[in-house]
């Protein structure tokens, strides 16, 4: 028997929930709906259960993964829990150390930011919470997708957003530590953290055992915080703003792209004029690309 089994139904029957080794999937209504499950293949090692006196599930998704030329699949552990008498938006919470990527292309969700008058207390709430996660409405890739060409699907405006931008809701995320958060269709997903510095590794991203039970109390922790949201005062001169911009998007994609064939252009010139100049090639290619990337989205504001 393999070790994260022998752990996961060790603890499932310590706890008196039910255990299935081998799953079809998450029980609940509308969950084939997240995001997280779009990609699945497979699902295993699947908890059912109450805790803290809310329903949930607990499984293992394995789900194909692409990275540069190659691919693999990898088992990742998802915690669900119903939003039950929770009028909450579609949102995505997105681990910082996740979004370097998207965060190039200008895909960094929600600008948290506050008023220079804002206390010291406040200014640090905020701050620590924006190092932590990226905030975004509707969803990291719906949202973008709705902002390119416009769907049926009805993306939640920033304002919609407030509960989630009270002073103890971001107090406890701004220490959390997790995978990506998801809520639709009223239910929260909260993915296993992926610790790894590589991302594009194919190492699987679960936690077993105990360490589930710690997951499962980060979501509920999150969802009593969101139940008091509506009874807390909001953050003075609190603002969220949606900085993406297809069209910056665009600008610095086309400007990275011409500056880097302009800097490759001019590094092989230097080649000629220069002996062992032969650096220059890379060196004028990415320096060009990089600020090409910057005019064009400089021009396209």
């Amino acid at each position: 028997m393999r070790n994260d089994l022998r752990q996961n139904s060790g603890w499932a029957q310590e706890n008196r929930h039910e255990f299935h080794a081998v799953s079809e999937g998450a029980l609940y209504e509308g969950a084939c709906g997240l995001k997280v499950f779009r990609r699945a293949e497979g699902f295993r090692e699947h908890v059912v259960g109450t805790h803290r006196d809310r329903p949930f599930e607990v499984l293992d998704i394995r789900e194909l993964k692409s990275f540069d030329d190659a691919a693999g699949h990898i088992w990742k552990t998802v915690v669900l829990v119903p939003v039950e008498g929770l009028e909450l938006p579609d949102f995505d919470l997105w681990p910082r150390r996740e979004t370097r990527g998207m965060g190039l292309l200008g895909m960094k969700g929600l600008d948290l930011n506050l008023a220079p008058g804002a206390s010291a207390d406040e200014h640090a709430l905020v701050d620590a919470f924006n190092r932590n996660y990226s905030l975004f409405a509707g969803g990291a890739f719906d949202a973008v997708g709705a902002a390119i060409k416009p769907t049926d699907y009805q993306v939640p405006s920033p304002a919609d957003l407030a509960p989630v931008c009270k002073p103890s809701v971001l107090k406890l995320l701004s220490t959390s530590v997790t995978g990506i958060i998801e809520v639709r269709q009223g239910i929260l997903a909260i993915q296993a953290p992926e610790m790894e510095t590589n991302t594009g590794s194919f190492r699987d991203v679960i936690v077993e055992g105990v360490e589930r039970e710690r997951l499962l109390n980060v979501a509920n922790d999150l969802l009593d915080a969101l139940a008091k949201a509506p009874h807390e005062p909001t953050l003075r001169s609190l603002q969220l703003a949606n900085t993406f911009n297809p069209r910056q998007v665009f600008g610095s994609v086309i400007g990275g792209l011409v500056g880097f064939g302009v800097g490759g252009f001019l590094g092989i010139l230097a080649l000629f004029l220069f002996d062992g100049a032969i650096y220059l090639i890379p060196l004028l290619a990415f320096v060009l690309c990089a600020l090409g990337g910057f005019i064009g989205k400089r021009l396209t504001r």
